[in-house]
């Protein structure tokens, strides 16, 4: 067969596949099109595979393993509601898992319908799923929250460096920027960067209002997780001196020593919290429990 022919018949069944998978009735996302274009004739056996794998609902058979993605436990049993706000609350991860693919592309659709941002540590899971629906639809989900996630910040960055006085957009650029940094989107060289420009925001805040508690505990939080061990014992301290009878108050001095590895620290912390008439909730207790070995009031 001459080069000329060939050419002509593979650019034929490139342009009726195109069209094809423009369609309601294909499986197959315009991204695989670029395989059929630059791979010629394998392209289009791969495609025929996937496409028939799909018909016949053989995809998503192979297990998912979980335990790398190093979540939290309280992301594996999140439910998701129906947008309708009809029928059974699912969690959304198992949705992803199953076999049945019109089953979990409902689920991921119902997930765009609602709230995506709740879900976007799941959607980073199902953008790796082999049922190519269900891998763009998280896929797309999570460009759309990055590119406003971007755009907010850096518009109130924009702000702030014009009112840095203004409490209210030193609010809301403290909120957008840790949503941003919690939304597991960013990736590490990034994420710090973020967390430092979410610490100075946060110094403001404090310059401002300094008894803000809750500004207080998030900067806590932002140096042990940039693992500034002594800044975070310092604030912790500050925090204690402000409110001693707030229960969170020690558990995040409790962290920063246990994640700073400081046994001194956590022995003189534990002291403290056996000396003080601190408030505790049931919730309190047991995150402290495996600590103070002791029946808290």
């Amino acid at each position: 067969m001459k080069i000329e022919t060939f050419l002509v018949i593979h650019i034929t069944f490139s342009i009726l596949i195109t069209f094809y998978a423009s369609s309601r009735k294909s499986h197959l996302g315009l991204e695989y099109i670029v395989v059929l274009l630059f791979v010629p004739l394998f392209g289009l056996l791969s495609l025929a595979i996937i496409e028939y794998m799909n018909i016949f609902d053989k995809q998503g058979k192979v297990a998912i393993d979980l335990d790398p993605i190093n979540l939290g436990d309280d992301i594996l049993w999140k439910p998701l509601k129906s947008f309708h706000e009809k029928g059974d609350l699912v969690p959304l991860e198992e949705a992803i898992l199953i076999n049945e693919s019109k089953v979990r592309r409902r689920f991921m659709l119902e997930t765009l319908y609602s709230d995506p941002y709740k879900y976007l540590d799941v959607l980073n899971i199902a953008k790796f799923n082999d049922d190519s629906e269900t891998s763009h639809y998280a896929t797309t989900t999570i460009s759309k929250a990055q590119k406003d996630f971007q755009i907010s910040v850096q518009k109130l960055a924009v702000e702030f460096e014009k009112h840095p006085d203004n409490v209210s957009i030193i609010n809301q650029y403290i909120e957008i920027l840790g949503k941003y940094i919690k939304s597991g989107l960013l990736e590490e060289h990034l994420l710090k960067n973020l967390r430092l420009v979410y610490s100075k925001a946060l110094d403001k805040r404090l310059q401002l209002i300094p008894d803000d508690r809750t500004a207080l505990v998030e900067k806590v939080r932002n140096f042990v997780d940039l693992q500034e061990y002594d800044s975070a014992f310092e604030t912790s301290e500050l925090l204690r001196r402000k409110f001693p009878l707030e229960e969170e108050t020690w558990i995040e001095s409790l962290r920063v020593c246990v994640e700073g590895s400081d046994s001194a620290r956590l022995m003189e912390t534990v002291n403290e919290i056996l000396r003080t008439d601190i408030v505790w909730t049931k919730e309190g207790k047991e995150r402290v429990s495996p600590w103070v070995k002791v029946v808290l009031k």
